[in-house]
């Protein structure tokens, strides 16, 4: 049994050791090294490689106390995509990109979800609020309004911040007020 596994997972955030061998050239940012410790045993370690700085392979962290001789192999955890132009340069066939793509979309969409961005602010007053004019106001308004939700926290510092603060809250109850109507 090797020794590790669970505290490099956990680490790597990986649901297991990866399959994928590294093909000993490509460059990889996280990996899992098998290592061969000096009493016989194997254990899992996290591995990076860099060539540009790096003439082998690194240990990057080691999960115990137990010195090793060297790596026996290395899996590398593979890259997520995050583009389209990531998907094209994949070794993939042509149903698998489609795929991908469909995939990449369907999680743009879910992370716009609800989102408004810059557009949401429109046509609210400067400060959120009708009833704050300036940003002694704002200062007061958030004061009070975080004592009685028993909230901590400093006042921003910026009057943008401090405007994106108060909107945050604005939509929170905006969002509140919507649910309890569509019950």
């Amino acid at each position: 049994m090797v020794m590790y596994e669970h505290e490099v997972t956990e680490h790597l955030g990986l649901p297991g050791i990866p399959r994928k061998e590294w093909n000993g050239r490509d460059a990889f940012a996280k990996g899992v090294a098998l290592l061969d410790l000096a009493d016989g045993r194997e254990a899992y370690a996290v591995a990076a490689y860099d060539p540009k700085k790096d003439d082998a392979p690194r240990v990057v962290k080691v999960f115990g106390i137990d010195p090793f001789r060297g790596v026996k192999k290395i899996m590398v955890v593979p890259n997520y995509m995050t583009s389209m132009e990531e998907v094209e340069g994949m070794d993939l066939d042509a149903e698998s990109k489609r795929k991908a793509k469909e995939i990449l979309r369907e999680a743009e969409e879910m992370e716009n979800e609800g989102v408004k961005g810059k557009d949401a602010m429109e046509g609210l007053p400067e400060w959120v609020f009708d009833e704050i004019h300036s940003r002694e106001e704002a200062e007061a308004w958030l004061r009070n309004y975080n004592q009685a939700n028993h909230l901590r926290g400093r006042i921003p510092a910026t009057d943008e911040t401090l405007k994106l603060r108060l909107y945050a809250i604005y939509a929170n109850k905006d969002t509140k007020k919507k649910r309890k109507n569509s019950k």
